[in-house]
């Protein structure tokens, strides 16, 4: 009796699976695909929030609206990043400068743009940058951003610290 039990359940398995794997195999690859990537978007892990207390650095910057996360800003941050600062960083390995990974965690965002916009004061003045600039081989140059750019830049390593 048991093994009638076991084998009528081995049965409906298969069964089963066979189903779904035909009904699965019926979907058109675009209808899969398009349902693929909307179960990655959905999968995408939320952006964190800027830290509010901390160093906020020596510069033009004193404060910063901490606005929704904008992944167009974050794109636009994701082209300046390449073409500007990729030259010394990276965002998970150290080259010239310091991996950029886990910035927008460690440091307030007004010190990130004040790095970005006024290296020569924040690394004449700023204990943080100073201490920073220690460990590694080159300095930080100026790189002629203006305050929107770097604000780009800074949303695209917040939304890359959020993975």
């Amino acid at each position: 009796m048991k093994a009638t039990s076991t084998l009528y359940l081995i049965l409906y398995l298969m069964v089963s699976c066979i189903a779904s794997c035909t009904s699965e195999n019926s979907k058109s690859g675009r209808q899969k695909n398009q349902e693929e990537t909307a179960d990655k978007k959905e999968v995408q892990a939320p952006v964190h929030d800027y830290l509010r207390e901390g160093n906020k650095g020596v510069g033009g910057v004193n404060h910063f609206d901490r606005k929704p996360f904008d992944a167009q800003l974050a794109d636009q941050g994701n082209k300046l990043f390449i073409v500007k600062c990729t030259i010394c960083h990276e965002v998970k390995e150290d080259k010239i400068g310091p991996a950029l990974y886990g910035v927008t965690k460690k440091r307030t965002p007004e010190w990130i743009l004040n790095m970005m916009l006024t290296p020569d004061q924040m690394l004449a003045q700023d204990p943080d940058a100073i201490s920073l600039s220690q460990s590694y081989d080159g300095m930080m140059t100026n790189m002629g951003l203006n305050e929107q750019e770097a604000k780009s830049i800074l949303e695209y390593l917040r939304q890359e610290d959020a993975k």
